[in-house]
């Protein structure tokens, strides 16, 4: 816009000063363009400079993560990647936190189709609920149900269920009616929770594509991230918990 009225008002003049205006519009092109160079790159620069400081440590990426989680990775991680995200001096807690679509859930009493199945953690501070009757998953034989669904479907603790995914079956038992996580599922799928041994039978040995991270310190979270990328050879996919905020 400004250009446009500068360009404007050099040709009204023109207009009642003759030729003699000519030469001072293509000085003030010259000098124009020059300062549109140089203010392009000032920003180029300021880009340039905002991007460095946002790959190793900030980020406008955050959701309201379950628990006590501050990170959660998003990738393909190996099971030695995963245990050394672990190890790492600022994690608190790291584990695979996989989830399930499309999961055929078989019980004495009715076959729900189309069911989510979510991992069941096992550090406290990580996991997605809070268990209302029953126990926690210990084994990858024993799973979880939400209590919406518990109560429409008459599921008890005790019941054998099967689980199947495609061609992938595994069959445990309801150790525990849990409270349906929030923000997590839809409205009307049956909601499960099986520990990580279960789940990548369950997903035919697909590696891990999400981790869920505690870390010590928060204001360890660049840190982290920096180590996260030197373990898996690439800056990953980071999500921050709505708390760390003015923390990266």
């Amino acid at each position: 816009m400004k250009f446009g009225w500068f360009r404007r008002v050099a040709v009204g003049d023109g207009g009642s000063g003759g030729k003699g205006c000519v030469p001072s519009l293509n000085v003030m092109g010259q000098v124009m363009r020059r300062g549109f160079v140089l203010t392009v790159g000032f920003a180029v620069a300021g880009v340039g400079a905002f991007v460095v400081l946002d790959r190793y440590g900030g980020s406008d990426r955050f959701a309201d993560l379950p628990g006590r989680a501050d990170v959660r990775l998003v990738g393909s991680f190996s099971p030695r990647q995963l245990a050394r995200l672990a190890a790492l001096p600022q994690a608190a807690a790291a584990e695979c936190d996989t989830t399930l679509y499309g999961v055929t859930i078989i019980t004495p009493r009715v076959t729900l189709r189309e069911s989510t199945v979510l991992t069941a953690l096992r550090s406290p501070a990580l996991r997605r609920t809070t268990v209302s009757t029953g126990g926690y998953p210990g084994t990858d034989t024993e799973l979880l149900v939400d209590a919406q669904t518990a109560a429409a479907q008459g599921i008890r603790v005790g019941d054998r269920v099967s689980l199947a995914r495609g061609p992938h079956t595994v069959s445990a038992t309801v150790v525990g009616i849990a409270r349906r996580p929030a923000g997590e599922v839809g409205q009307s799928e049956a909601v499960a929770l099986l520990p990580a041994g279960a789940i990548a039978k369950l997903g035919g040995g697909v590696p891990c594509g999400e981790v869920t991270v505690q870390l010590k310190r928060r204001s360890e979270a660049t840190a982290f991230q920096r180590a996260a990328k030197d373990v898996l050879g690439k800056t990953p996919a980071v999500t921050y918990d709505d708390s760390m905020r003015g923390h990266v």
